[in-house]
Formats: C-alpha cells, sequence, structure tokens
C-alpha cells in the first residue's frame, strides 16, 4: 500500500506529512447528498483521506498531556483527557475512511479494514506487552500483581473489562499496574470491530430511504446514551474506574467522532475528491475552533480525575471541545491549525501511539527501581519527580525505535515482507538463529514472570494479616461506673474499642502497641454504613467499651449512604456516657472534604466527641504514607496511634481542640 495515498487514517496521523497538495475544488456535498451523486468507480480504485499535518500536532498535544499526567501529578490534573481527544480522532477519521470507501467502490471490505486495524496495532503493543511483562517480573513489587490477567487481557483487548471485574483503580497508585493504560486501546478495538458491522447496516438502511442526513442521529443518539450512562452509574463516593474504564459509558467520544466524519466527509464517487470538502466559508470555523482549543487547555489544567464535574459532563464537553478543534482544523485557516503544524507538535503525533504504549510501564519500573534504592523515608515527591525526569527520556528513546523498527515497517509493507525481511533467504543463518534465539529467551523470561506473579499487593497483604487478629472482645465495663471511679485518666487499652477501614487495619499493630488491649476491628472498604451493625452487636454482647475510636471517611462520607444524619445517629446510639474519638481521615479524594467537615462538625455538636488528627500528621509528612498516599506505613501507623493519644489527652485534659480542614 503506497502511504502516499493515505487510505489508512492512521498513516494520515501517525506518518512524517510531506507537503500536502492543493485540494481539488469539489462541489459542496454533505451526507444528505444523495442526488446527481455519480455510481461508485471500479472496485479497485482507493480512496483519499486528505492529509492534514495539523491532526499530528492535535494527537502530540494530547500524548504529551497523557505522559505528563502520568509521570507528574498535579503539574497536569486533566492531563487523563488526552486519552479522549484520542477517542474523537479515532472515530472521525475511521469512519471518513469508511464512507469514502463506500462511496468509490461501492463496498466495504471488512477483512482488509480488520487486517489494516492489526497492521497498526497489534505489532507495536504485542512487543511492548511482551518485552515489559518479561521486566515487570523481574522487577516484581505490587505493579505485577495479577500480572497473567493483565497480559492476556491486553493481549486480547478486553484490559478495560478486566479492571473493571478485578475492581482495580484508574486513579490509585497504590497497586497501578504495568499495563493500565491499555484500557484505551481496548476500548478503540471493541469499537473497530463493532462500527463498521453497524456502519454497513445504516448506510444500507439510510441508502433505501434516500435520507442520509438521518444517520447523522445514529451516532448522537448513542453518545447520548453513552454520557447518560456515565451520568447514572457514577457515584461519586465510590471510586469512578467503572464507569471510566466502561465501554458504555466511556464511547462518546467515539460516536461524536463519528458524527462528525458522517457530517463533513465526501460521499463523491471520484476517488480524487477532497475527502471533507468546504461548504461553508473558511473563516466559519475560526473562532469556534480557536474557543474550544482554549476550552481544552483549559480542562487540562483544572479537571480533576475524581472530580465529580469530570463524570458529570467534563469529559462530554472535552470531546464536544475536540471534535469542534478537529473540523476546524480539516476546514483549514484557524489559530487551531497553525498550532498543530508545529514541527515539534507533529512529531510528537507521529510516534504518539508507540510513546502511549511505552511511557506507563517505563515510569512504573523506574518508580520500583527508585523506591528499592533510595532511602527508607524518600519522599514520595522525590520518587515522582526522578521516575517521571528519567522515564521521559527512556520513553521518547524507545518510541523513536518502537516507531521506526516495529509500527512503521508492519504498517506499510505487512507481516508477510517483515517476517520475510527478518527470517527469510536475504538474511544469513547467524542471523536468523539469533532473531530465533532471542526470541526464545524473551518467550521463556515473559512465561516466568506471569508464573511467579504475585497475586496481592503489599499492602493487601498486610491488611489481610492485620485481618486475622483483631484482639479480644472482653466483656466492658459499665461506661458511667468506669467514669465515676476513675474520674479524667487516660484510659487503658482494655476500655479502648476501635471499629473503622483499612486506614485503622492498617495501623492495628501499632494501635495494639501503643493501647495493650484495645479491641481493633477494621476491614477494607468499610464505610460508615457497617457501623450501626457492628456497634449494635457489641451493646447486645456486652463488649463495647467506654472509649470509642471510629476511623471512617477514606471510603466517602456518612451521607454517602444516602442518610445525612448517619453519623450523629452512630454518635447517639453510643451515648453520651461514653468517650468517642472521631479519627479525621486524610486523602486524595473528591470526597475527602466533605468527609473531614463531618468530624469537625460532630466534635462541635457533641460535648463527648473527640477529634484525632491524622490528616494534618499525613499532610506534613508523606513519607509516613504508602505509595497509594492514603495508608500508613509502619511509622505512619505509630503517628496514628499517636494522634489517637493526643485526642485522649485532650479528654482527660478536658481541653478539646477541634482542627481545620486539611488539603493533600
Amino acid at each position: 500500500m503506497d502511504p502516499q495515498t493515505e487510505t489508512s487514517p492512521d498513516a494520515a496521523i501517525s506518518s512524517p506529512a510531506p507537503a500536502s497538495p492543493r485540494p481539488r475544488r469539489a462541489q459542496p456535498q454533505t451526507i444528505a447528498a444523495t442526488k446527481g451523486t455519480k455510481k461508485p468507480t471500479r472496485p479497485g480504485a482507493r480512496p483519499r483521506i486528505r492529509r492534514v499535518p495539523g491532526l499530528d500536532g492535535i494527537r502530540g498535544i494530547a500524548v504529551a498531556a497523557v505522559v505528563l499526567y502520568h509521570f507528574f501529578g498535579d503539574l497536569l490534573p486533566g492531563g487523563y483527557l488526552g486519552v479522549d481527544v484520542f477517542f474523537v480522532l479515532s472515530g472521525f477519521l475511521i469512519t471518513s475512511l469508511l464512507v469514502r470507501e463506500k462511496a468509490v467502490t461501492g463496498r466495504v471490505s471488512l477483512s482488509q479494514f480488520w487486517l489494516r486495524r492489526a497492521r497498526r496495532i497489534f505489532p507495536a503493543a504485542t512487543f511492548v506487552l511482551i518485552i515489559m511483562t518479561a521486566i515487570g517480573g523481574w522487577c516484581g513489587g505490587d505493579a505485577a500483581v495479577g500480572l497473567p490477567r493483565q497480559f492476556f487481557s491486553s493481549l486480547l483487548f478486553t484490559n478495560n473489562w478486566a479492571q473493571i471485574i478485578a475492581s482495580r483503580s484508574y486513579f490509585a497508585d497504590q497497586g497501578a499496574e504495568y499495563f493500565a493504560h491499555y484500557w484505551s486501546l481496548s476500548v478503540e478495538e471493541q469499537f473497530y470491530v463493532l462500527w463498521p458491522l453497524l456502519f454497513l447496516l445504516i448506510m444500507k438502511v439510510a441508502g433505501k430511504k434516500r435520507a442520509r442526513r438521518a444517520i447523522l442521529a445514529f451516532p448522537l443518539l448513542l453518545a447520548l446514551l453513552s454520557a447518560l450512562a456515565m451520568l447514572l452509574l457514577y457515584d461519586p463516593q465510590q471510586d469512578p474506574s467503572r464507569v471510566y474504564y466502561g465501554t458504555d459509558t466511556h464511547a462518546f467520544g467515539l460516536l461524536l467522532g463519528v458524527a462528525l466524519a458522517l457530517g463533513l466527509s465526501s460521499h463523491s464517487s471520484d476517488p480524487e475528491a477532497d475527502s471533507w470538502p468546504v461548504v461553508t466559508g473558511r473563516r466559519t470555523w475560526g473562532i469556534p475552533a480557536l474557543v474550544a482549543m482554549l476550552v481544552l487547555l483549559a480542562l487540562f489544567f483544572t479537571l480533576p480525575d475524581q472530580s465529580p464535574v469530570t463524570y458529570r459532563g467534563g469529559l462530554l464537553v472535552a470531546s464536544i471541545a475536540t471534535v469542534v478543534v478537529v473540523a476546524g482544523i480539516v476546514r483549514g485557516h484557524t489559530i487551531p491549525q497553525w498550532v498543530g503544524e508545529r514541527r515539534v507538535l507533529r512529531h510528537l503525533g507521529a510516534i504518539s501511539f508507540s510513546l502511549y504504549l511505552w511511557h506507563w510501564p517505563v515510569v512504573i519500573v523506574l518508580r520500583e527501581l527508585v523506591r528499592r534504592l533510595g532511602p527508607a523515608d524518600i519522599d514520595p515527591n522525590v520518587v515522582m519527580w526522578i521516575s517521571g525526569l528519567l522515564g521521559l527520556v527512556i520513553s521518547m528513546l524507545l518510541s523513536e525505535w518502537s516507531f521506526k523498527h516495529i509500527e512503521t515497517p508492519f504498517r506499510r509493507y505487512g507481516y508477510q515482507a517483515v517476517f520475510r525481511q527478518f527470517f527469510g533467504e536475504p538474511a544469513g543463518p547467524s542471523q536468523r538463529w539469533g532473531w530465533a534465539g532471542g526470541a526464545v529467551a524473551l518467550t521463556v523470561l515473559t512465561l516466568v514472570s506471569l508464573i511467579v506473579a504475585p497475586q496481592h499487593t503489599r499492602l493487601e497483604a498486610d491488611l489481610a494479616a492485620a485481618a486475622q487478629d483483631k484482639g479480644t472482645a472482653e466483656q466492658a465495663v459499665n461506661p458511667a461506673e468506669e467514669k465515676e471511679k476513675e474520674e479524667r485518666v487516660m484510659p487503658s487499652g482494655d476500655k479502648i474499642t476501635a471499629i473503622g477501614d483499612s486506614v485503622l487495619l492498617a495501623s492495628k499493630d501499632a494501635m495494639m502497641t501503643e493501647f495493650p488491649g484495645i479491641y481493633v476491628d477494621g476491614e477494607v472498604s468499610r464505610h460508615y454504613a457497617a457501623a450501626p451493625g457492628i456497634i449494635s452487636g457489641m451493646e447486645s454482647q456486652g463488649t463495647l467499651d467506654p472509649f470509642v475510636v471510629l476511623s471512617f471517611g477514606t471510603n466517602g462520607p456518612s451521607s454517602g449512604a444516602g442518610d445525612p444524619e448517619l453519623l450523629n445517629q452512630i454518635i447517639d446510639s453510643l451515648g453520651e456516657d461514653r468517650t468517642i474519638i472521631l479519627v479525621m481521615p486524610y486523602g486524595d479524594r473528591g470526597y475527602m472534604a466533605e468527609a473531614q467537615e463531618e468530624v469537625r462538625t460532630a466534635a462541635q455538636e457533641h460535648e463527648n466527641v473527640y477529634v484525632a488528627d491524622w490528616c494534618h500528621v499525613a499532610q506534613a509528612n508523606h513519607g509516613l504514607l504508602r505509595e497509594d498516599q492514603i495508608h500508613p506505613e509502619p511509622q505512619g501507623a505509630t503517628a496514628y496511634a499517636h494522634a489517637v493519644r493526643s485526642a485522649l489527652e485532650q479528654w482527660q485534659k478536658d481541653e478539646k481542640k477541634v482542627p481545620a480542614q486539611c488539603g493533600v
């Protein structure tokens, strides 16, 4: 296939672009044009997709945003939106090719379409998958947990659904997987399988009814349904990974790109016709495209990944803005077109696929190595910057090599030609044996990595071990009698009951050391909603102590259970005779401010409620936390227990202190 003819849309945005010829002036046509259209030419005619260098640059901006978001976190909090830019571009370019092929040849070859997709995506994606599986197995760490699931789901392009089923979070640093980023490739591949079939069906129906404009309604309706599914399934009190990963909830960007292609693409049977003929004046798109680009850039810098706004329209707005930017670029003579044609951005766009594949597993390996080789108390920000800067250099070098030696040869020449070059007659026996030996060694390393991969993260293992021993729930002393006998004396551990989530569970050993005899009941993913049942059961057994520590909020505020009075009800159920310690939670979650404010309000409204200020302790020293920046390391667990003791000292001295909210 001659790359200059650009029969593949990926060639238009992935290959270095020569100066494009001046588009032929075409009669104004839209998807609605049916009368006067020439009949398809001979089946062998090849349609052209006009080369638009500006689209390279937009893809370059998108991949740069994603890399910065993954490498440096808060530097570009909305950088994940670059994936949505990819989705719009993919839907637009793929559908444009389908429209032109149908118009020029009178048919769409599904086998050739899927073969082009396989040549474009499978070689590079599989190469990175195999190499990084071998390296990841050697490196180990939490990222290697469930490596067989990661590998095979990525290989089969079902990674997004596998992560949903395994309850993996895209947004948690703890347990970040080597191939978490393959979720978007999976969504696109699923789209590439289904959309051509739907395209042929709706084109057939529209052709019969001579109402091609009506087919625009189909992808727009599907996009609306996808956005509504995200809106309805999103729960602000839960991790948003389900709606972020889901093909059903995150396909609207692809579908909006489809709608744009159906609206702009030419239906002329002339293979030389401009793929996106100009119907209105070029300047019509200038201002809207500029405004849309500014909106998109603003979202890159301001839209956090776990904000409710993101899933209640933010991602949809980013996709719509991308649609307008793309439309302005293909119409020409707009500022976004000029920006996209900058050489650096175009080059980033050309290697964007390889860069996207390499960057994430590379930085995960580097983070693991920096943590191992650095001091035990190394600051997470130091880890981020060292691994991020090294990752940029290594990822760029690998991407350049991969683009030149893996991606481009397979895309241009196909599997047979590439394999003949490596293993055919022109290659000498030593070269063939070298390639064969390398392939065998790599296969063995990959298989070993898959076999020895851990099944649980270090945190999960620690929490599971901690959950085996909660202490002993003994018959409790009557709270009122105890206070009559011991007025304001620091309670011993056998007078304290602690109930909470995984942060408490991670601190169990430190709590039992600080308060010998304490009863600790912590559980992973536990919410306030579980507290009433636990308290009621202990009350009925007479094992609830005079001092009760409640450590919740990591998994959402009490109001997230649907009852804004839940925390007050829990406090009332414990009674005024008990002293209650509420641990102020810490973490980078959208609901954390609300969870912290609930604790503050409860302490202000109830005389017997005191605050253990774990939040400010963790905020002041991130080195106390594990990689997820939520759960404490052993030193952090000791600090957590000290925060609880400080709250009890407030009770002992009758000097209540209600801290302010804290950030991250």
